[in-house]
């Protein structure tokens, strides 16, 4: 059976008409993996969260509980993610990219490897739905007004778009494939970005991030990311039943 699914104009849509780098690709048959977050979340719509808190909570058999590494609130540590109030679709993404081994990570490539397809559908709902305070802050001695700046205005001397164009303007994310920034664990962004940078993460089809990251300096990329530790933390995913 072939499912149909509304496509509205995502903010990378919109950002090509103001990044001519983007329009370029925008313009070509974007690929389907571009959907592939709004699909997900689609599809998470037939699946209870609650079924899945035990797993996310406890584990099962040769799972681990994602707990034990992402806190009981899922508000993440050190370079271990925030996951709540991430989107389900973003977050149910990035679980099939590990396991299909887009994305390297090797604890959670060996996690993602062992779950079926609804476990991933409902441990990212029971995340996305999930409520948790920020406990992050800024560590990397970034430069907060320079973040501040990249954020709300970017820097197109140096091709660098608003963060918050496509994030959102309270960095909280904008509907499934463009996540929540805010009260993220700074190490991990940081980490993130130096990956897309040098290749180790390279699962975005427009490849959008590599070359935003590419062109920040070292102490951009931390001023980024111990800027968005200071914002509050996003609300919860409404849930859809």
């Amino acid at each position: 059976m072939i499912r149909r699914y509304a496509i509205r104009l995502t903010p990378l849509m919109l950002l090509s008409l103001a990044w001519p780098a983007v329009a370029q690709k925008v313009d070509e048959d974007l690929p389907d993996e571009s959907y592939a977050a709004e699909i997900y979340a689609v599809e998470a719509e037939n699946v209870d969260p609650a079924d899945y808190a035990t797993l996310a909570r406890e584990g099962e058999g040769d799972v681990w509980s994602c707990a034990s590494c992402h806190g009981a609130k899922g508000q993440g540590n050190g370079n271990i993610p925030r996951l709540a109030g991430l989107s389900t679709g973003y977050i149910a993404k990035q679980l099939h990219a590990y396991a299909e081994g887009v994305r390297i990570n090797h604890n959670m490539q060996y996690v993602a490897d062992k779950l079926t397809d609804d476990e991933m559908l409902g441990l990212a709902r029971y995340y996305a739905e999930m409520e948790a305070p920020s406990n992050a802050g800024p560590e990397l001695g970034g430069d907060l007004a320079r973040g501040q700046e990249l954020m709300i205005h970017g820097d197109w001397d140096i091709n660098v778009p608003a963060c918050y164009s496509c994030h959102g303007s309270s960095a909280w994310g904008v509907e499934q494939a463009f996540p929540s920034l805010a009260a993220q664990q700074p190490a991990y962004t940081y980490a993130q970005l130096a990956a897309w940078t040098d290749g180790r993460r390279n699962n975005s089809p427009l490849q959008l991030m590599q070359g935003i990251s590419h062109a920040l300096s070292d102490a951009d990329r931390r001023a980024v990311a111990d800027y968005l530790a200071t914002l509050p933390a996003p609300p919860a995913e409404e849930p859809t039943q």
